[in-house]
C-alpha cells in the first residue's frame, strides 16, 4: 500500500511539473512607466426607476354555435280611460290590429265604472252580456285576436256607445 502512494505522489508532481514547462518563455522587456493623465470625472443624474406598466388581458367566452333566444313580440296595446270628470280619454272607438290589447283604465275615485257587449255575438270578449266591472285604480285588459266591430257601451256614467275596429 506504501508503494501506491509512492507512484501516486510521483505521478502527481510529474504532472504538476509537466504543466509549467510546456509553456514558452517570453523574453524580458521593459514595460515603459505610463505617464499621468489628468482625469475628469463626470457626474450624472441618477436615473429613476422606469415606471411599472400594466398588461390588462381580457379573456372573451364565445360559446360556438350559440343558439339565440327568441325575443316575444310585444302586443300593442291601447288605452282608454275613464276620468272623475266624466269623460273618456281619447275616445270610446278605436281602431287596432289583429292581435292588440284594448286596457280600460278606471281613474275616477267617486265611483267604479265599466263595460258591456252591445251585441250578444260580442259579448265572449267582454266577459259576457252582463257588465265587466272596473274599480277605481284597476283596468280590464281584452286581447282582440280577430278582425271585426265589436260595439260596447260603458256603463256608471252618462250612456256611451263605443266601437273597437279590429284590422
Amino acid at each position: 500500500m506504501k508503494k501506491l502512494f509512492v507512484v501516486l505522489a510521483i505521478l502527481f508532481i510529474g504532472i504538476l511539473l509537466a504543466g509549467c514547462t510546456s509553456q514558452q518563455t517570453a523574453p524580458a522587456t521593459a514595460t515603459p512607466t505610463p505617464t499621468a493623465v489628468p482625469t475628469v470625472v463626470v457626474t450624472t443624474a441618477v436615473p429613476t426607476p422606469e415606471p411599472t406598466k400594466e398588461v390588462v388581458v381580457v379573456v372573451v367566452n364565445k360559446t360556438p354555435n350559440a343558439t339565440p333566444t327568441a325575443t316575444p313580440t310585444p302586443v300593442p296595446s291601447y288605452t282608454i280611460t275613464f276620468t272623475q270628470d266624466m269623460t273618456i280619454i281619447p275616445g270610446t272607438s278605436a281602431t287596432i290590429p289583429v292581435g292588440s290589447k284594448v286596457i280600460w283604465v278606471n281613474n275616477d275615485s267617486l265611483k267604479p265604472h265599466s263595460v258591456m257587449a252591445t251585441d250578444p255575438s260580442d259579448g265572449a270578449w267582454f266577459g259576457g252580456m252582463t257588465s265587466a266591472t272596473i274599480p277605481y285604480g284597476s283596468s280590464l285588459d281584452v286581447t282582440f285576436n280577430k278582425t271585426g266591430a265589436y260595439e260596447y257601451t260603458t256603463v256608471f256614467q252618462p250612456e256611451t256607445t263605443g266601437v273597437i275596429y279590429v284590422k
